[in-house]
Formats: structure tokens, C-alpha cells, sequence
């Protein structure tokens, strides 16, 4: 008889699927106990899982059968969903054979990041004036000062990551959490205009967890069969911090505006920053936010359509669209569901 610690159940698997449970691992502080003496699972769930990989992504449509997957949901229990996702958000090309060469180039990048942005000024190169590189120097060019500053800024982004899916034990791990902090400090500092917005964190979360679980299910299913060399690149969990900068970023691009308080505008050729009008409409005069307009939208024109009365109701009880979109809108619906029905949420936002 198998253990019930030793289940091969990925978190998001319907019962009759094969992977394992992080997310009850975690939640039910159960020990995994040894891996070994299973049942004769292992061979039949080592073939369902390349069998998954092949019904996936070796179709040569398969970009447009994966979208309409996670469209339809079909991808809740997939061992293979940070994949997809990282497909939709073209952290990967179209192009399977550049997969392995593109995320070694962007696991590099990251590399490069941290090592950048995430230093201790007492190894500081190059700097050896101890006038200007000791705590007490005032000069902007002494590596301390970046340190304070950096400190501030790392306060703030941890005291949203403590707050991360309290429900969740695997968010509770400390490694998790400086993982977060890390990718979410990193992320500012490379985007000095924005830097770190409270709900970031809530974007990133799903991605961190949807890796860890592709992770798990990938461990084991190698314990039996021998993974492709593409398997083995994608699905490294040495990288899952290396990967997710590279999925937050490429939502970001999407998602900034959400938590800008400017508007981009071309014009001549030329992109420039305009100040907004906080919670202004689009009928108001002068330039709005596009979270603004987004949510107004949502409500003034969407709503408007599919529900009249609801609409009516809203207008005649004076309830503005800010009051509850801009959660909606940033957070891609995160703190409406729960973490598994989220997740299909995401998908289905990101194709």
C-alpha cells in the first residue's frame, strides 16, 4: 500500500493524475518521508508525464492549442503549466529549438542583476577611499549610501512578502520569502521610475508557486525515466528564482501602467511621461491613468452592456469603478479566489 505522505499527485491534478502535492505537503505540515518503496506508479506515471509533454508542445500548432487550453481551463492540473506561461508571456519563442539558448541567456541576465543590485559594501571594488566608503560618509558616490537606501527599500517590499498567501505554509519558508524579496528588489532597481509597488507581490506569488510545483512533479518523474535535455533546462529548480524575475518582467510589461501614476503618450516619434489626474474619468478633461481608464471602461461600457440593471444600481448608488477595480485590474483578480482557482484565472489572463 502506498503511503499518503508519498503521493506522486501534482498540487493542481485532478484524483486519477500523477504528481505531487506541495501545497497539502506544505499546508498539512506532513512529513515526505523516503522516496523509497513506492507501488509500481512510478513507470506509469513517468509515461504519462512525457506523454503530457508531447500532447503539449510537439503539435506544430501547438502555441494556439496551448492558449485555447488554458482559455478553457484544461491546464489546471498540468504538470507543465509554468511552460505555457512563460509561452504566453514570451519568456520562450514560438521557436522550441531556441527554448534551452533563450533561458540560459536569461538566467544569465539575472545573474548579472543580483550581482549588481544586491552587494555588501564592505567588498566593494574599486572603492577603497575610506573617507567615502565607511557608514558615516555623506558623499553620493560611497557604496554605504546605495546600502541605506537599499535597506529602505528591501523593509518595505519584505513587509508585503510576510503577508504572501498566509494560508499557504510554503509561503511561510523563509528561503521563499528572501526568493521574493530578492526577484521583487531586483526588479526595482532596475526599474527606477516605478520601483516597487504594493501588489507586486501578489503578481509574483502565483509564478513562484506555479514553478515549485512543475518543479516537484519534474523531480520526480526523473526518479524513473531519463527527461529530455529540454525538460531538464526548463524545469531546473536551482533556477526557479532566475525564472521567475524573467515572468515577472515580461508581465510587468503589461501591468506598469496599472501601477504608474503617469501615462505614456507618443508624440512625434517621441514617448513622454504626463502627469495624471488621480481617479479622474475618461470624460473628464485632461489625461488619465490607464488603470483609470481601464476600470472605468469595465464599469461605464462592459457593465453598462452585459448587466443594466447592475449598472443602474452602481450609478444610482454612486459607487465609483476605483472603489473595487483597481484590485481587480492589479492583482489580476488575487485576493477574489482561492490560490488553485487563481491559478486558472492567471492562465487564462496572461494567453
Amino acid at each position: 500500500m502506498q503511503h499518503p505522505n508519498l503521493e506522486t499527485r501534482h498540487p493542481l491534478q485532478a484524483d486519477e493524475e500523477t504528481g505531487f502535492d506541495p501545497l497539502h505537503d506544505f499546508n498539512k505540515n506532513h512529513s515526505r518521508g523516503s522516496l523509497n518503496g513506492r507501488s509500481s506508479q512510478p513507470q506509469s506515471t513517468s509515461l504519462s508525464y512525457r506523454k503530457e509533454w508531447d500532447d503539449l508542445f510537439l503539435n506544430s500548432n501547438y502555441l494556439a492549442r496551448i492558449r485555447q487550453a488554458g482559455i478553457s481551463g484544461r491546464l489546471r492540473s498540468s504538470r507543465f503549466r509554468s511552460v505555457c506561461w512563460k509561452l504566453y508571456l514570451e519568456v520562450l519563442p514560438e521557436d522550441k529549438s531556441q527554448w534551452i539558448s533563450k533561458t540560459r541567456e536569461l538566467r544569465s541576465q539575472y545573474e548579472k542583476i543580483k550581482e549588481m543590485h544586491i552587494t555588501n559594501p564592505r567588498k566593494a571594488k574599486g572603492q577603497q577611499d575610506l573617507v567615502v566608503n565607511n557608514p558615516l560618509s555623506q558623499d553620493e558616490g560611497s557604496p554605504w549610501n546605495k546600502f541605506f537606501q537599499d535597506k529602505e527599500l528591501k523593509g518595505m517590499i519584505k513587509q508585503d512578502v510576510l503577508r504572501t498567501f498566509p494560508e499557504i505554509r510554503y509561503f511561510q519558508d523563509e528561503d521563499v520569502r528572501t526568493k521574493l524579496t530578492d526577484i521583487l528588489f531586483c526588479y526595482a532597481r532596475e526599474n527606477e521610475q516605478l520601483l516597487y509597488k504594493q501588489g507586486m507581490h501578489e503578481l509574483l506569488a502565483p509564478i513562484v508557486f506555479v514553478l515549485h510545483c512543475d518543479h516537484q512533479a519534474f523531480q520526480h518523474a526523473s526518479e524513473t525515466a531519463s527527461p529530455s535535455e529540454e525538460m531538464k533546462c526548463l524545469l531546473n529548480p536551482a533556477y526557479l528564482e532566475h525564472d521567475a524575475y524573467a515572468m515577472l518582467s515580461q508581465l510587468m510589461e503589461t501591468a506598469e501602467p496599472w501601477f504608474s501614476s503617469f501615462e505614456r503618450e507618443v508624440r512625434k516619434g517621441k514617448e513622454e511621461m504626463l502627469t495624471s489626474i488621480p481617479f479622474s474619468r475618461p470624460q473628464d478633461a485632461g489625461p488619465s491613468v490607464a488603470i483609470v481608464t481601464k476600470v472605468n471602461r469595465i464599469q461605464d461600457q462592459l457593465v453598462k452592456k452585459h448587466d443594466i440593471e447592475l449598472h443602474m444600481h452602481l450609478n444610482r448608488l454612486e459607487i465609483a469603478p476605483q472603489i473595487y477595480g483597481i484590485r481587480w485590474v492589479r492583482l489580476l483578480f488575487g485576493r477574489e479566489f482561492p490560490l488553485q482557482d487563481l491559478l486558472g484565472g492567471v492562465g487564462r489572463a496572461l494567453r
